[in-house]
């Protein structure tokens, strides 16, 4: 899960190089330990609010870890890339002065794709290879993996021969890896607003489904009184039509435009339940449907008319063809 930019558009490796890097202690190198540091000081300590949520600390906790990648990463510089190291941590360590200003989720995963980038442009060939291995072994996942986005084959870097910095599948390498991270941002955000809505969806859906059960069951405890009767009927065609539309949101409301048009639907439909209930009072009475006329029936039909539109659709054909003879 890669991360989004402030102010809404995707952050490229070029830009993330691009930020100033001024005030950085000569040794980055130790400072960079330091940083890391200090991210897992904070997720032990647990003193602010923002680390309360997983998500957060789930990204902080891969910051930290691509930051002992970028240690490593120095450690084994031959002495001609030495300075590209240190131009990358440096880099890298004012990122990580942007994410103290703050810990919401939006400068967590803006500050841990823009690492990414940096670390994958600075990367020698041993960090490729662990990079691209572990993305090659990802299974299915909700964003983009190596093997959904550029196909089964092993990639080439993964051989078993030798290979140096100017090797041609080193740039390839590199250059997938800058994609995938580009991808993985591109389809988070519409993503993480969906989840959002879904989420929001759900917390009024599931109440109204279970106050629709506690009015049937209130209904099926009075329906011995006069008059309940009724009122059993439109609690369960009620109860029907809220659980049906709970069934048809889960398996099928996928897209933000489909939450949004979904929830005024839904409490129309609640309506419609109700009223296809009290339609079978009238039509068990008047003995069109069936001869049976004690309560237990009655809230059956009523709520399989609520539950299922083609049902109560067919009832009303049948009411209007004996009401046309």
């Amino acid at each position: 899960m890669d991360g989004l930019a402030r102010g809404g558009g995707p952050i490229d490796s070029a830009e993330c190089a691009s930020r100033d890097t001024g005030g950085v202690g000569k040794d980055t190198c130790e400072t960079l330990q330091a940083e890391r540091k200090r991210l897992l000081g904070l997720l032990a300590a647990k003193q602010r609010g923002g680390l309360r949520d997983p998500e957060i600390r789930k990204n902080i906790e891969i910051i930290a870890a691509h930051l002992a990648d970028t240690t490593d990463l120095h450690r084994r510089k031959s002495p001609s890339q030495v300075a590209r190291s240190e131009e990358a941590m440096s880099r890298i360590v004012q990122l990580l002065g942007e994410l103290d200003e703050s810990l919401c989720l939006e400068v967590v995963l803006d500050t841990r794709r823009c690492v990414d980038h940096v670390l994958i442009d600075c990367a020698d060939v041993t960090l490729l290879r662990q990079r691209t291995a572990a993305e090659y072994a990802e299974q299915e996942a909700t964003l983009p993996t190596w093997r959904g986005f550029y196909g089964p084959e092993p990639p080439d870097i993964l051989g078993d021969r030798a290979i140096d910095e100017s090797n041609e599948v080193v740039a390839v390498t590199r250059a997938r890896l800058h994609r995938l991270v580009a991808a993985r941002f591109w389809l988070y955000r519409p993503l993480r607003a969906r989840r959002t809505l879904r989420i929001r969806a759900v917390t009024v859906l599931g109440p109204v489904l279970v106050l629709a059960g506690a009015g049937l069951g209130v209904a099926l405890w009075q329906a011995r009184v006069a008059g309940w009767t009724v009122v059993l009927a439109a609690a369960a065609g009620l109860t029907g039509a809220a659980l049906s539309g709970f069934i048809k949101f889960r398996d099928e409301v996928r897209l933000g435009a489909q939450v949004r048009q979904f929830m005024p639907f839904y409490l129309v439909q609640l309506t419609v339940g109700a009223v296809f209930g009290l339609l079978v009072v009238l039509v068990v009475a008047a003995g069109w449907l069936t001869s049976e006329t004690n309560t237990a029936v009655i809230g059956i039909i009523s709520f399989a008319a609520g539950f299922s539109e083609p049902f109560a659709v067919g009832l009303v054909t049948k009411v209007a063809e004996r009401t046309s003879v």
